[in-house]
């Protein structure tokens, strides 16, 4: 497995580099400490299975930098390893495709635990970035603890959709889907489409 790790803290991609290692001792780890040197070893080293994405490493200007990645590698699975946990940016990552989100300050076991489900194709978010469903809803604030993609997909799971008729309309993958479909279950704390669909209406995610 080859891995991109783009940061400019050259401490922490090699500490990043121990633990990813320790995960898998096939696993190739390359190094960029800025976008330019992103996109060329990106280019240098493709196909490459997995970036860990700094957002405030010199270049990114932003989501910028991410948008300009995702243009150019739409095939790329891009996760985020951040010192940005702002929720609002982490939903726009999201929903434009990242796979996750692991926070610079994460310790060891929360760092491995989100590398490992990154690296065997899950999406991952700390629990702790969004504030649970049934807290959300009993709130004032009525900030839908869900991404507008997992609404989108919540709103096709009521109909009856099945997942290839759901990537079908969303324009994704069929794994995508499945993907997206096990942090909503997380989310929901759900078991399967019909709990899924069954809680959301319960906490008034649903219109119907």
């Amino acid at each position: 497995m080859k891995i991109l790790h783009a940061d400019d803290h050259s401490m922490f991609r090699e500490g990043l580099g121990f633990f990813l290692r320790l995960l898998d001792a096939q696993v190739v780890s390359l190094e960029a400490s800025n976008l330019p040197a992103a996109l060329d070893k990106l280019a240098l080293e493709w196909p490459v299975d997995l970036l860990l994405l700094d957002l405030e490493m010199p270049g990114m200007n932003g989501l910028e930098g991410f948008y300009a990645i995702r243009k150019r590698y739409p095939a790329l699975p891009i996760a985020i390893v951040s010192g940005v946990n702002d929720a609002r940016t982490i939903r726009t990552l999201l929903d434009s495709g990242a796979r996750g989100f692991i926070p610079k300050l994460a310790g060891s076991e929360q760092l491995m635990d989100g590398l490992r489900r990154i690296m065997r194709g899950d999406i991952y978010v700390p629990d702790s970035l969004f504030m649970p469903a049934s807290q959300s809803m009993a709130s004032h604030e009525k900030e839908s603890p869900l991404t507008s993609r997992q609404e989108e997909i919540l709103t096709l799971l009521a109909e009856g959709m099945p997942n290839k008729q759901i990537a079908s309309t969303l324009g994704v993958t069929e794994g995508t889907i499945k993907q997206h479909l096990k942090e909503l279950f997380k989310r929901l704390g759900a078991r399967n489409r019909t709990q899924a669909v069954k809680e959301a209406r319960h906490l008034g995610l649903l219109r119907t």
